[in-house]
């Protein structure tokens, strides 16, 4: 093997067990040093010398996923748009959320929508999303959909409300009690998640938030 498919190849699998371990042991417990360990990497610096430092990781797993994630989001988009259905929140919050729950690994697992609800779940987050919105084009045509049938809502916080609520999705993921834990039972899970997101984004907006958004 070549030293640049060597590489290539170490990339790749540090790309794929940084998913799996900001996943399950959320960021600030994945450490790049390691992460570069788990990968069977004996140089502790190998996330820095592959993608330059910590971000440079993180925007890779964007990178390897987002792409399927968006064509995904598209052709649900593209249903709803058929169905004349834009401004129904229940249809915007499936096209949002439900690529993201469907999409898995070979071995079947939803390890990109753990890293995601990690990511979320993070007080550092907000040092990770440059670049994101550009790379989400779907994602923020969705979100623009969303203001339409919501115009009373800023921009601003439809974003806190979809962070807010991507969360609540992806915790009843992975985070259910019987029955709902059941495979046969994940679509009803689902479904429930997905109708509370609706809920959540219909939610007037109270007094004190009106006063906090001017």
């Amino acid at each position: 093997m070549a030293k640049s498919e060597r590489s290539l190849a170490a990339a790749e699998r540090l790309v794929e067990t940084a998913e799996r371990l900001i996943g399950e042991l959320g960021l600030d417990r994945a450490s790049a040093r390691e992460i570069s360990r788990a990968a069977g990497q004996k140089n502790n610096y190998a996330v820095q010398y592959h993608f330059g430092d910590f971000v440079g990781l993180i925007q890779a797993i964007r990178a390897r996923r987002l792409p399927d994630l968006e064509r995904h989001r598209a052709e649900l988009l593209a249903a709803v748009r058929a169905q004349g259905r834009e401004g129904d929140l229940r249809a915007l919050t499936e096209v949002l959320y439900l690529p993201l729950i469907e999409l898995r690994g070979a071995d079947g697992e939803r390890r990109f929508a753990r890293f995601v609800l990690a990511m979320l779940s993070s007080p550092d987050i907000e040092r990770f999303g440059e670049g994101l919105v550009e790379a989400m084009p779907v994602g923020s045509e969705v979100l623009e959909l969303i203001q339409a049938a919501r115009p009373d809502l800023p921009m601003a916080l439809i974003h806190e409300r979809q962070r807010l609520i991507a969360i609540l999705v992806l915790t009843s993921v992975f985070n259910r009690r019987p029955p709902y834990d059941a495979p046969a039972n994940d679509g009803a899970a689902i479904e429930n998640a997905l109708a509370m997101a609706a809920a959540a984004l219909a939610a007037p907006v109270g007094p004190s938030l009106a006063a906090v958004l001017g």
